[in-house]
Parts: C-alpha cells; sequence; structure tokens
C-alpha cells in the first residue's frame, strides 16, 4: 500500500486513472489524448496490486464517529501540506481526499467493504474483470450495450475499493501511523 498511496500517486490520482477507464470503457468513442497508455497499461497493471493486496485488509478494526477527524482520512504528507497551513485556501484542497464512494459506515469501517468487496466476486473474478476493462477501454465502440447496470456498479466497486484501502493504509500503515500494532 505504501508503494501505491505513498510512493506513486496519492487518493485523487488513482480515482481519476479509475474513472478514465471507466469513462472509456462506456464511450463509443476512442480519444486517444483523453486516456492515455500509462492510465491503462502501467496504472492498471499497478491497480491489479491494490486488489490483491487489498485482500489482506478485511480485519482493520472499526473506528467511532466520536473518533473521526482529518487524520483518519488523509495521509501524513497531505496533512502537512494542507491541514495547518495559513493559506486561505489550503483547506479547500483537502476536500479532493476525502471519500465520495463510500457510505458514512463503510467511512467508519472500510474492512468491512472490503469483505463485502470479496463476497460479491472471487479475487481471480475481480482481476479478470478489471483487466477485461483495461482492454476495452481502447476499443471504437462500447460494450456495454445491455450491461450498462452490471458494468457500472463494478466500476463503482472499484472506486470504493481504493477509498477503503486508501483509508485503511491512512490508520493502520506504520509510515503513517507507527505505533500501528499491524503493519499492512
Amino acid at each position: 500500500m505504501d508503494d501505491i498511496f505513498g510512493t506513486i500517486a496519492d487518493l485523487p490520482y488513482w480515482i481519476a486513472k479509475v474513472t478514465a477507464i471507466q469513462n472509456s470503457v462506456f464511450d463509443s468513442r476512442f480519444i486517444p489524448h483523453k486516456l492515455l497508455p500509462d492510465a491503462v497499461h502501467y496504472n492498471g497493471q499497478v491497480f491489479l496490486k491494490l486488489i490483491n493486496a487489498s485482500m489482506f485488509l478485511m480485519d482493520f478494526p472499526p473506528i467511532s464517529k466520536e473518533e473521526l477527524n482529518w487524520k483518519h482520512l488523509i495521509d501524513d504528507l497531505i496533512e502537512s501540506r494542507y491541514l495547518n497551513q495559513e493559506k486561505p485556501d489550503a483547506f479547500y484542497h483537502l476536500l479532493a481526499y476525502y471519500p465520495r464512494h463510500l457510505s458514512q459506515g463503510q467511512i467508519l469501517n472500510p474492512s468491512r467493504f472490503i469483505r463485502k468487496f470479496f463476497k460479491r466476486k472471487s479475487l481471480e473474478s475481480w482481476i479478470r474483470r478489471w483487466n477485461h476493462f483495461r482492454e476495452t477501454a481502447f476499443y471504437k465502440f462500447s460494450i456495454t450495450e445491455g450491461n450498462e447496470g452490471s458494468y457500472f456498479k463494478d466500476f463503482q466497486y472499484f472506486l470504493k475499493l481504493t477509498e477503503a484501502s486508501y483509508l485503511i493504509y491512512v490508520r493502520h500503515s506504520p509510515t503513517q501511523n507507527p505505533n500501528s500494532y499491524a503493519s499492512i
């Protein structure tokens, strides 16, 4: 998780990449400048690591509404960059890190969503689905006709998985919380 969220890119970047692939799968017109090959090939491959790693994120404890604060939603780098700044727009930048796809209960207990994710489909099925989406992102026609609901729901699950994994990373990664009882 540290490689994915700490070294390569932050949460808004990953949400944007998954969304770009989603938009390309649903749009019958291939527009090369909107979906660069790195989004599909390199980042898509790295996202497979997130899917695989999330299998090990199902047992982290939830937090209560009373405990919830920005330290449970953003990583240390983002916190130092925006949270305690005097700039008038610094707080505004934090909104990009707020989980928009997870419900309140899922924000408090992201592991429960990850269990739901893998109850819906097996790891192998999710990997096949993601690779299928990556492949079809370059098609000059939409493959979703008749399956829009299923495809859309799967993309929503991928977006939620990204946010849930990020929240667990922020709360329990030794790089973010040296006193954490578990490492991810």
